[in-house]
């Protein structure tokens, strides 16, 4: 693929915003301008999915990005209208009209929770593909959360707790932009949260798991590191494995202390 002209790409997406007021419209002209800065293939996350496979163009992030700060200030304005762009772009099976929808969402779900959640929870329930229930979880599930963080926790603990590995990932996922709050009620609530997940088996999950644990522990050391001694006293493999991948952001001692727990060599962290 021959290197991307930067200013010709935003000039194109520039364009494009003349068609928003047209959800039909702006999504083939989306889906043209995607087309036209790829190589279409077809491509699923790797999990088993009972899902036709998602078409991709394969269009690299910055042109994706160059059309999202486009139409940000328009989307912006005009939420209400931005939903029901939001939820044309879903309708496609094509892997950048549904990121696009998503980052559409991510940009009013502060103005309209309650539609953004309903949205959310709708493809969602239809989803199985890692990427995308990542980026869902961590530009909408997030962002909702935040809103209103003890009003919609239980909500989010209903996912982590759910038979339904994809929806265990979105609610650990949607934890994520916790990690970047200071205060130590809100880490140990979160935690506390995370508690459903801490013998996950599937590793998808696991591997996120332990991504927000670390994440968390950046700002609220003292509450992770008593979380994860807690945990640290197991004969779970996969709670090992998490509690394990999990330390790397807490000082050295802290992590000596609860791998010598792991290692059934120590008492509970002080």
């Amino acid at each position: 693929m021959p290197a991307l002209d930067i200013a010709q790409i935003r000039a194109e997406a520039a364009e494009l915003v003349r068609l928003y007021g047209d959800p039909e419209t702006f999504a083939a002209a989306a889906k043209d301008f995607f087309q036209a800065h790829s190589a279409p293939s077809y491509r699923q996350s790797p999990v088993v999915s009972i899902h036709a496979p998602l078409k991709s163009y394969d269009t690299p992030l910055p042109v994706l990005r160059a059309l999202v700060n486009a139409v940000r200030k328009v989307a912006t304005v005009n939420d209400s209208h931005t939903l029901l762009v939001a939820a044309r772009l879903w309708a496609d099976p094509i892997r950048e009209q549904r990121r696009l929808a998503v980052e559409l969402l991510g940009l009013v779900v502060a103005v309209r929770p309650d539609e953004a959640y309903e949205l959310m929870t709708r493809w969602l329930n239809t989803l199985d593909d890692l990427e995308l229930i990542g980026l869902l979880a961590t530009q909408v599930g997030g962002p909702w959360l935040t809103g209103d963080l003890y009003g919609r926790l239980e909500q989010v603990r209903q996912w982590v707790n759910s038979p339904h590995k994809h929806q265990r990932q979105f609610g650990v996922m949607a934890l994520a932009p916790l990690a970047k709050r200071r205060s130590s009620g809100d880490t140990t609530a979160v935690l506390e949260v995370m508690t459903g997940v801490m013998r996950e088996s599937d590793v998808e999950v696991r591997k996120s798991v332990a991504h927000v644990i670390r994440e968390l522990s950046a700002n609220g050391p003292g509450e992770a590191a008593r979380f994860l001694s807690a945990w640290a006293d197991t004969i779970d493999k996969n709670t090992n494995w998490i509690v394990r991948h999990a330390l790397e952001k807490l000082d050295t001692d802290t992590r000596a202390q609860i791998t010598a727990i792991l290692r059934g060599q120590g008492g509970p962290h002080p």
